[in-house]
């Protein structure tokens, strides 16, 4: 098992780069009790750290060879070195060479962040893959393995497929030409067969540069590669999806992390683990806060972002700018805490299994048919966090795996809004729900062939009991609870649920789009109604916020909102986006009713807060529990009530780190299905009592700091 340090330099000036020594890297590497080493072999300017045959040597360095002292000291200590390559910016390749991706304009393509109302010099142009770049990178790796490292590590090949971030540039024409025999499309043309040949296209380019660079390594050498999975609208999770037999190594760089909820990072670990097959995966968290690169952060926000990936299964990766260590001896503390007790943890985790439960289909193929792919992305990401703070153990998969029927040891399948879906797909679903597995999807699910046609009917009609009639293409709307039932068993008959939500930016629109939309659908025999859609009085209300509010619910349309049948439930809205936008408890007692009636109680349960994340995994004769607290009362997360209003009241978006936390009382674990004989934690040296309780075994937690684990010796 790794514990990573990774080590950047990415400093225009070189100001820090006489400071920064082979020996003081590795110092920082054995004080967070690290055990592997990431480095550049050069920085996005184009400038080498190392003796390179074809790269400029940094000038800050003079005679000194950087990568050989870090190699050396790192040997001597018994660390091993990775080194990442092929980093797509390169400045000084764009002043030498026309490889510079460029946009349908003709401008050039770059990482830069920039006002829009300033045109400036690219700093960091983007290189194309379609160029002899790949050839450079190819050299770069050989140029770097024959100082005796462990592997290479790409940093996400930045090239994109939609249009109007998409490179355009002669070796792409040419490319695009030669191949399709046809000219690249300019434009997004959403539900165009030329469009989504040219999306696959690109996507393939990806893969096959990586597929070239893992052939040209020798067998020892790793290749680790960057999936970003919450960068550029998620896009790099299908080319891991695609390419996951050519990577080693999946990096999964939670940059973001900073301004989304408390485990993310723990998400994205999961996500990867998903998109790669469960390929090892390093997750980051970084040293610093937002972009403040060269500052420490909270040590807390350290902590419990390395202990996030470590309980979702991968390998935590701590990210320092030599900056930072020139400038903030604070950088390694909070890093070194972790570490050691992953080291505590490592034996036991080696060769364990998530316990399975339910699986949330994040589907890449779905949202690249979809012109607002963010929004396909909100449905499982709602689902994911609703499961997750009902302590229900919860994983992603990926169409592909949905495709080979990978489904074995899920009690639940969870499609939200999953529009796209292969006949193999639907094949793999009938004969989970055929052998008892349970469903619950919504929306468009399965209205779209594979390639994005529109079918007459839900491929998957028979197995949810209803019929596509059409869309209720409404502003916002209501459903009303009319059946007895344990998935609307949070409320009454006659209950309105409002479905529905203003748009956060307010200038084009007044509701988001599709967000309150209803599949009109009839039920076949046999499935029991359980909810009607109520359409709305008109197209806004007045009562609060004039033009925002809501409207009041007009009269019912006869149509259903909410049918199940078996275990199958099914809704007709958009369940998960809804709640990851809204939060509403109402959406989150409907998705946890709905998994608790479909697939019944998990085999490890747990009494706490919403704030707890509890993550199992097992192994023969041993079952592992994690326990990590986000009870904050510091993070800080503002914004505005939309981007039309004038007036703020404060500065609208102020991003806090959490700096300290809230302990929890009087947590209780349910273990069922396993005869456990003893419990006890390797971090906190406390032995639990473990108590039977009917058809379940309880083991108490007094009290919860920030992190405890617990191993239980069970058959």
């Amino acid at each position: 098992m790794t514990r990573v340090l990774q080590f950047n330099i990415e400093d225009e000036e070189g100001i820090h780069v006489p400071e920064i020594t082979g020996k003081r890297v590795v110092e920082l590497a054995l004080r967070i009790h690290a055990n592997t080493v990431v480095v550049f072999a050069r920085d996005a300017w184009g400038r080498a750290f190392y003796q390179s045959r074809i790269a400029p040597k940094h000038p800050k360095l003079g005679g000194r060879d950087l990568l050989r002292e870090l190699v050396d000291e790192a040997r001597k200590a018994g660390l091993a070195v990775v080194v990442m390559i092929g980093h797509t910016a390169n400045k000084h390749l764009y002043e030498t060479t026309d490889w510079a991706q460029r946009d349908a304009s003709g401008r050039v393509i770059a990482m830069d962040k920039n006002p829009a109302s300033r045109a400036e010099e690219p700093r960091w142009p983007l290189m194309c893959l379609n160029s002899p770049f790949l050839d450079y990178v190819l050299e770069e790796a050989r140029e770097v393995l024959e100082y005796g490292v462990s592997g290479v590590f790409l940093d996400s090949f930045r090239y994109m497929p939609d249009p109007e971030a998409a490179c355009f540039c002669r070796y792409c024409e040419e490319a695009y030409r030669r191949e399709a025999g046809s000219p690249l499309p300019r434009r997004a043309e959403w539900g165009s067969l030329e469009h989504r040949r040219c999306f696959e296209w690109r996507y393939r380019v990806l893969v096959r540069a990586l597929r070239r660079v893992k052939s040209a390594l020798p067998e020892h050498a790793v290749l680790v590669y960057n999936s970003h999975p919450a960068g550029w609208g998620g896009r790099p999770n299908r080319v891991v999806e695609l390419a996951r037999e050519h990577i080693d190594i999946v990096f999964a760089e939670c940059a973001e992390a900073d301004y989304q909820p408390p485990g993310f990072i723990a998400e994205m670990t999961r996500l990867t683990l998903a998109m790669s097959g469960g390929k090892p995966t390093w997750v980051s968290r970084n040293s610093f806060h937002t972009c403040l690169t060269t500052t420490a952060t909270s040590p807390l926000a350290v902590r419990q972002g390395l202990r996030e990936a470590f309980i979702a299964g991968g390998y935590p990766l701590y990210l320092v700018f030599s900056s930072a260590l020139a400038q903030d001896r604070r950088v390694a503390e909070p890093a070194a805490q972790v570490f050691k007790e992953i080291e505590a943890l490592e034996g036991y985790m080696s060769g364990a299994e998530p316990v399975k439960y339910a699986a949330v289909l994040f589907s890449n193929r779905s949202r690249d048919l979809s012109e607002e792919s963010w929004h396909m992305t909100d449905s499982p990401r709602g689902f994911y966090y609703a499961l997750l703070w009902s302590h229900l153990p919860v994983a992603y998969i990926s169409d592909r795996d949905l495709d080979e029927g990978r489904l074995a040891g899920y009690k639940l399948l969870i499609l939200p809004n999953v529009t796209s879906m292969s006949d193999r797909a639907a094949a793999s679903i009938e004969r989970f729900v055929e052998q008892g597995g349970a469903l619950i999807a919504t929306h468009l699910t399965s209205a779209l062939s594979e390639s994005g046609e529109p079918l007459e009917d839900f491929k998957l009609s028979s197995t949810l009991g209803v019929s596509y009639m059409g869309l209720a293409k409404l502003p916002w709307s209501y459903i009303k609870v009319t059946g007895i039932h344990p998935v609307v068993g949070g409320f009454k008959p006659g209950d309105l649920l409002l479905w529905g939500d203003f748009d956060r930016d307010f200038t084009e629109s007044r509701v988001p789009p599709k967000l309150a939309w209803h599949t009109e659908v009839k039920p076949h025999d046999g499935t029991q109604v359980l909810a009607e859609l109520v359409a709305p009085a008109g197209e806004y209300g007045n009562e609060y916020e004039n033009g925002r509010a809501p409207p009041l619910a007009s009269r019912p349309l006869g149509l259903p909102a909410i049918a199940a049948r078996g275990r199958v439930v099914y809704f007709t809205g958009q369940l998960g986006r809804l709640f990851w936008r809204i939060g509403h408890p109402d959406l989150h007692t409907l998705i946890a009713s709905s998994a608790t009636w479909a697939a019944g109680k998990p085999k490890v349960a747990a009494r706490a807060p919403e704030t707890v994340e509890v993550s199992a995994f097992q192994r023969k004769g041993l079952l592992i529990i994690h326990l990590l607290n986000y009870t904050y009362n510091q993070k800080i997360l503002a914004k505005l009530a939309s981007a039309a209003e004038k007036t703020p009241f404060s500065t609208p978006d102020a991003i806090h780190p959490p700096r300290s936390i809230i302990p929890v009382h009087d947590i209780t674990l349910e273990l069922r299905g396993y005869t456990p004989t003893s419990a006890y934690s390797p971090i906190s040296q406390i032995e639990y009592k473990l108590e039977e309780r009917g058809a379940c075994w309880e083991i108490k937690v007094p009290k919860l700091t920030e992190y405890e684990a617990i191993v239980v010796e069970a058959t």
